[in-house]
């Protein structure tokens, strides 16, 4: 992925002074922090794979694969690589045991052969790479497919840390890609057939469960806050959240573009 910051992922240049992510401090507890292995297997992987629309066995391309919380369960199924610029991040994901290969890489110079995937996924990754033109392009390269996950800011529900955090909205805002942004770069890149579908869960866990996802930042938005302010939002939480009962509740949206040569 690209070299914006010591991780090589984090886009800078529209939130001024931000300290990029350190994906190397989060990789130990990064799992714990995000989706929960049956969020993978009955959200992510089926609705991936069905905009996928390969036969079981394609050679797939997991761009951003992090741990390899997708990349591991989808390789049960299919011949799957997964790609990330984290050394950390990948040491997590080849421990797992799985059949998937874990390689270190740039988005903007995939180590691949052209047409190498019949598909390539970039789930929740995109906001993170300074150039999402050259992004699309160098997948284009490399894969026939590409399904693209991200949050669509015009449409995605507010929830608590949205309270906690004045500048979390903003910070989003300023470097999640439009929905329109992403589709006329597919267009622009080669990409045909360009389509885009919201895919919305509910998501929920134990007020607590969640509190200590928020003190471990299980969101990288969390680490771009400005000083002091992620302090004061945790202290918001942990004081307000319990009075609202003792499980967390909260929609999910996920917008889905999806694009083939």
């Amino acid at each position: 992925m690209p070299r914006g910051g010591p991780d090589g992922l984090i886009r800078v240049g529209a939130l001024g002074g931000a300290v990029p992510v350190d994906y190397a401090r989060v990789a130990p507890t990064y799992d714990r922090m995000r989706s929960s292995p049956q969020d993978v297997r009955e959200f992510w992987t089926p609705t991936l794979l069905r905009l996928a629309d390969v036969e079981a066995g394609s050679r797939i391309l997991d761009v951003g694969c992090g741990t390899g919380r997708i990349a591991v369960p989808m390789a049960e199924r299919h011949r799957v690589v997964g790609v990330d610029a984290s050394p950390e991040m990948l040491a997590v994901a080849r421990s797992k045991g799985s059949d998937a290969e874990f390689v270190r890489g740039d988005a903007r110079r995939l180590p691949f052969r052209h047409g190498s995937f019949a598909v390539a996924f970039a789930v929740e990754v995109l906001h993170l790479l300074p150039d999402l033109a050259e992004a699309v392009w160098e997948i284009g390269r490399v894969a026939h497919r590409i399904v693209v996950a991200t949050i669509d800011m015009e449409t995605r529900t507010p929830h608590a840390l949205d309270e906690a955090f004045p500048s979390f909205q903003r910070i989003d805002a300023a470097r999640f890609p439009t929905i329109p942004a992403i589709e006329d770069a597919c267009r622009k890149a080669g990409w045909r057939r360009v389509e885009a579908q919201e895919g919305r869960r509910r998501l929920e866990s134990s007020t607590e469960e969640f509190l200590a996802r928020v003190r471990g930042k299980y969101v990288s938005t969390l680490a771009l806050l400005p000083p002091g302010e992620f302090e004061r939002g945790l202290a918001w939480l942990e004081r307000e959240l319990p009075k609202r009962g003792p499980r967390y509740e909260y929609d999910h949206a996920v917008t889905f573009v999806a694009a083939s040569h």
